[in-house]
């Protein structure tokens, strides 16, 4: 397969990287020079030739940009097909079609089939690019009524190849599906973050777990927040009238029973970590000294028991002789590396057996 890769920050780089791990070629184009330069770099011998017809063309550009570079790759390159990786579908997809003008109404439209991977991480741009940053993620794949059942097939294949799981759905469907599972936790993380103030000495994992987020890239999100903001403005209402119960009750005991039951109810909803059913982990907490090899020491411990991490969580201060890790695991096999931690003398106390 040959794919030009259009913005070589961390997805687009990802994505070129894990090309070329499968014996295709790539190439990444990047307005700033020196990001073009490091992930052409990193591609080594399995670069795109100058002038190579691509086969894919990959948008991976800020979403206020998309429509613009899809509109200049339908020229350059009028054999490729082409997706972005953008985090909004509906309003990247009327501006692509209003640009095209009168090539939209010749049928060219049925090129370019929008897409959104479900992958990221804090590091942006091109050093911070994993050949392997979308295994086990999901991949909203959104057709038009203009894409052809091949189109569709050749893509789901691609996202496949990269490890992803495909989940075929509308642009509309895909718009409101993020506004809940992703631009809305981002807005609530900065929202908490920026209430921030004072000594945080008591500061613990959930107050971690909750600010994460407010690092994302700012000039990211911005655009995003503007072209998803109906959709997002829907479900701040909903929290807002939330909230505001919860106080106007004075936290009073069935409310906060209420908020929290229906809480319960919704976080069980979420999917396992490969999108599929819902996450159903015992977990175990263990004690660990706070030396170098220590953590390696664990985890080769568990590989000798042979139990499956499926999730980890690390808490520890500053100064703090010891940590504690949460190991999630499946329920049938809790009592098994308890035991077996406990008989290495490893400190261990099981959090919660799963269902």
């Amino acid at each position: 397969m040959k794919v030009l890769v259009v913005g070589g920050g961390l997805i687009g780089t990802s994505i070129a990287l894990k090309v070329a791990k499968l014996g295709g070629s790539a190439r990444v184009s990047d307005k700033v020079s020196s990001h073009s330069r490091v992930a052409n770099e990193l591609l080594g011998g399995a670069i795109l030739g100058e002038g190579t017809d691509p086969d894919l063309v990959v948008v991976a550009t800020p979403v206020n940009t998309i429509s613009d570079v899809v509109i200049e790759q339908f020229l350059l390159n009028p054999r490729a097909t082409i997706i972005d990786t953008g985090s909004i579908k509906t309003k990247v997809l009327l501006e692509v079609s209003t640009k095209l003008g009168h090539l939209a109404r010749l049928g060219e439209l049925k090129r370019f089939l929008p897409t959104h991977p479900m992958a990221g991480r804090e590091l942006s741009g091109p050093d911070g690019a994993r050949s392997d940053l979308f295994e086990g993620r999901a991949w909203a794949i959104t057709p038009t009524r203009e894409n052809q059942p091949e189109t569709v097939q050749y893509v789901e294949e691609f996202v496949t190849a990269l490890g992803a799981t495909p989940y075929r759905m509308s642009p509309e469907e895909h718009d409101q599906q993020v506004a809940m599972t992703s631009h809305l936790p981002q807005l609530m993380a900065s929202a908490i973050a920026a209430l921030l103030d004072g000594p945080l000495d008591l500061a613990g994992q959930g107050l971690r777990d909750m600010t994460r987020l407010a690092h994302s890239d700012i000039a990211m999100w911005q655009p995003i927040f503007a072209g998803n903001s109906e959709a997002i403005s829907a479900l701040v209402e909903k929290l807002i009238k939330s909230i505001n119960l919860l106080k106007d009750k004075q936290f009073s005991s069935e409310a906060v029973l209420s908020l929290m039951s229906a809480g319960a109810l919704g976080a069980a909803k979420v999917p396992g970590k490969h999108g599929g059913i819902s996450r159903n982990y015992g977990s175990l907490s263990v004690v660990i000294p706070d030396r170098a090899g220590e953590l390696a020491r664990l985890f080769n411990d568990c590989a000798a028991a042979k139990i499956n991490i499926e999730d980890l969580r690390i808490e520890h201060s500053p100064g703090q002789e010891t940590g504690l890790i949460s190991l999630y695991v499946k329920p049938d096999d809790l009592s098994t590396l308890d035991n077996y931690l406990s008989t290495l003398g490893w400190h261990a106390t099981v959090l919660s057996k799963g269902n």
